[in-house]
């Protein structure tokens, strides 16, 4: 058998599955404050006339993280990037914390310059201040040399509750799309976390 799981803002929906079809189903009210309470009734009621042994396989969906965002309910970023000459960061800025660090990579992944050590610090202890908990680092060639990436993942790594590096994204050299979709994947990391949670204790 197969059980699916569906965690929406409004709904959580539980499906069981045989070969010839859909033996139970449930929709449970999604506690947003108590996911594992949710999934535990839906899972509880679309399984309680059958052997759990004989479920094989579970799939699992969510819109938790897709609600926020589009009902902006998102943690605060604090972004900071770095790209050298060629094209302005600030152009690209998204949420209300966005920092610039001077430094440059080039296309091949060669260093130009360094990251500018004091403005990163002061940017770290201004996050501090602002009691900011997750983080996005993103460099105009990280998919070449990710160092200077690195360096400022390590200088979070104090404060931070979870960053997100850009080149560990995509591959791909798209600047201004490494800055959007780092931002994102921190900005909903904890509401997917708690769900990722929830449905391993449930």
């Amino acid at each position: 058998m197969y059980l699916g799981v569906d965690v929406g803002g409004t709904h959580t929906d539980a499906v069981l599955l045989d070969e010839k079809g859909v033996v139970s189903s449930y929709k449970a009210v999604t506690d947003r404050s108590n996911l594992l309470l949710s999934m535990n009734a839906a899972i509880e009621e679309v399984t309680k006339n059958v052997k759990r042994s004989e479920i094989g396989n579970i799939n699992l969906s969510t819109t938790l993280s897709t609600n926020a965002i589009v009902e902006n309910k998102l943690e605060e970023v604090g972004l900071i990037v770095s790209s050298g000459p060629g094209i302005h960061p600030k152009n690209y800025s998204i949420g209300g914390h966005f920092n610039i660090i001077p430094g440059s990579i080039d296309h091949r992944g060669k260093i130009i310059s360094g990251l500018d050590e004091k403005i990163l610090r002061d940017a770290v202890s201004d996050s501090g201040r602002k009691k900011l908990r997750v983080f996005a680092a993103v460099t105009k060639f990280s998919t070449r040399n990710p160092e200077h990436e690195n360096e400022i993942g390590d200088s979070l790594s104090g404060i931070a509750d979870f960053i997100t590096l850009g080149h560990r994204m995509s591959p791909r050299l798209s600047f201004p799309r490494r800055i959007a979709t780092s931002y994102y994947n921190s900005a909903v990391w904890r509401i997917y976390r708690d769900f990722a949670d929830s449905i391993e204790k449930s």
